[in-house]
């Protein structure tokens, strides 16, 4: 059996960088980022907009997510990245992956969480709470924010040098973290 073109090519480029000394694993993130920056350049997508800063959040929003946050110990300004770039603070956000409302919540997450995600309130209580498990459990904004995106199980063999930050998780981390940290780098876990 002859391989289509695309497994074609992805086999060339493994072959060549384990000939220079790639592992299999950094050959197979090196072809996720390329079939990412692929997937999303063919996309038409919105532009993206500027970062809000720290303290700027919509109106009708802000009451929510200063409470929650307090209540869960999360700076204010993650949640209100988080929520920037999950749905752009749009509360009817969907996903293809199936993710809802402004923190885009799973909907089994949502279960486990009792709330309903559909609610503007509810998702953000859920979201804020289920972050401030990460941040507990990971001890590090960063790893959090892996753990949110791509799941708890992926940022533990991340962490165990398993994995390797593809794509889309990478875009992710960088968008959030450049939200929330500035050019002052003032929360907690900027660097």
């Amino acid at each position: 059996m002859i391989a289509s073109p695309g497994v074609a090519a992805r086999n060339r480029m493994a072959y060549r960088m384990d000939a220079v000394g790639y592992s299999a694993r950094e050959a197979a993130a090196a072809h996720l980022d390329r079939a990412y920056v692929r997937t999303t350049t063919a996309r038409a997508r919105e532009p993206i907009l500027p970062p809000t800063g720290r303290d700027i959040a919509p109106d009708p929003f802000d009451v929510i997510i200063r409470r929650y946050a307090d209540a869960y110990s999360v700076e204010s300004a993650v949640v209100r990245a988080i929520i920037e770039v999950e749905s752009a603070f749009d509360p009817d956000a969907r996903t293809h992956a199936g993710a809802i409302g402004l923190t885009q919540l799973m909907p089994m997450t949502a279960r486990e969480l009792g709330v309903n995600p559909l609610v503007p309130e509810q998702n953000v209580e859920g979201g804020v709470r289920y972050f401030s498990q990460l941040l507990e459990k990971f001890g590090d904004l960063e790893l959090a924010l892996v753990a949110y995106n791509a799941g708890p199980g992926f940022a533990e063999r991340y962490v165990r040098g398993q994995v390797v930050l593809y794509g889309e998780t990478r875009d992710y981390v960088s968008k959030v973290l450049s939200r929330v940290c500035g050019p002052d780098g003032a929360v907690g876990g900027c660097e």
